[in-house]
C-alpha cells in the first residue's frame, strides 16, 4: 500500500500525454480516498480505486494491462524499473546483471538489502563455467529452471543431489546424502546451487572444507528450520559465495543465479 505522499509523487511523475493506468488499493484514510477520487483521469491516465471499480473501469483496466507493454519490451522495462528501485552501486559493477536477475526472479526489490556477495564470486563462477566445469543443484525444481543448453555449450553437466540420494544413511536427508556423494565423485563440479534444502548446503560446505577445490557456492535454502543458520555459515566461509540473510530463498532464486552466471560466462548481460 502506498503512503499518500508517495502516491502523490508517483501521480505527479506520470507522463502528461500518456495513455495508461494506475491501480490503487484503497486501505488508506477516507480523506486520502476522496483525494484519489478527485484525481481520476489526471494527465490523460486512468486512476482506479480497485475495490470500487465499476464493470466499465474493470474492462478498461484489463484492456490497458493487456496491450501495454509490448511482449518484447517487458524484460527491458523490468530491468529499468528494478534499477530505479534498488541501490546497484552497493554491488560491484560486474555483478549488476546477476543482482538484477535475482530481483527479477523474486519480484521483491527488498531482497537486495539482504544479499551477501563474496567479492570473488562472479569472477570465479564465470571463469569455472567457461572452463567447462559442471553444476550441482539440490532439488529437481532448481534443475528444471537451469538453462542446460547454455551449460552444455560450455562443456558442463548438470547434477541433481536429490536424484542421487536414494537410501541415505540414518540421520541424513536425501539431498544432503546426494550432495555429498556427487561432490566426492565428481571433482569437475565448479558451481554448487542450493534453493531448497539447508541440509544440502551444510553437506556441501563440509565436503568442500575437507576436500578444497575451485568452486563457487550459491546458497538460497528457504524456510524456518536451519535455512538462515546454514546461510550464515556460508557467509563466514572463505569460499566464493552468493547468499542472503534470513528465511527467504527458493528454487527460483537459485536457478536465476545459475542462469545469470551462465549468461555472463557466454558474454551476455
Amino acid at each position: 500500500m502506498l503512503e499518500e505522499e508517495e502516491f502523490r509523487q508517483r501521480l505527479a511523475a506520470l507522463d502528461p500525454a500518456g495513455d495508461g493506468l494506475l491501480l490503487v488499493g484503497t486501505a488508506g484514510s477516507e480523506s486520502f480516498r476522496r483525494r484519489i477520487r478527485e484525481g481520476v483521469r489526471p494527465h490523460g491516465r486512468t486512476v482506479i480505486l480497485w475495490e470500487e471499480a465499476s464493470p466499465d473501469l474493470r474492462r478498461e483496466a484489463l484492456t490497458l494491462l493487456e496491450k501495454d507493454p509490448a511482449p518484447g519490451e517487458i524484460e527491458s522495462l523490468s530491468m529499468a524499473t528494478i534499477s530505479s528501485l534498488i541501490r546497484l552501486s552497493s554491488f560491484p559493477e560486474e555483478a549488476h546483471p546477476l543482482i538484477l536477475r535475482l530481483i527479477h526472479a523474486s519480484g521483491d526489490p527488498d531482497l537486495a538489502e539482504t544479499l551477501v556477495l563474496h567479492p570473488r564470486a562472479v569472477g570465479v563462477a564465470t571463469s569455472l563455467l567457461r572452463e567447462g566445469k559442471s553444476v550441482v543443484v539440490d532439488v529437481e525444481m532448481v534443475a528444471s529452471g537451469v538453462n542446460r543448453r547454455r551449460l552444455e555449450e560450455l562443456g558442463g553437466r548438470l547434477f541433481c543431489a536429490v536424484a542421487e540420494g536414494d537410501h541415505p544413511p540414518p540421520g541424513h536427508t536425501r539431498t544432503a546424502y546426494g550432495m555429498e556423494k556427487l561432490l566426492r565423485e565428481h571433482p569437475e563440479i565448479g558451481v554448487v546451487a542450493v534453493g531448497n534444502a539447508p541440509t544440502a548446503l551444510l553437506a556441501a560446505l563440509r565436503v568442500l572444507e575437507e576436500n578444497p577445490r575451485p568452486v563457487m557456492v550459491i546458497g538460497f535454502p528457504v524456510g524456518f528450520v536451519r535455512a538462515a543458520e546454514a546461510k550464515l555459515v556460508l557467509t563466514r566461509s572463505s569460499l566464493p559465495h552468493l547468499t542472503n540473510y534470513g528465511s527467504r530463498g527458493g528454487s527460483a532464486l537459485a536457478a536465476a543465479a545459475v542462469n545469470a552466471l551462465l549468461r555472463m560466462a557466454h558474454g551476455a548481460a
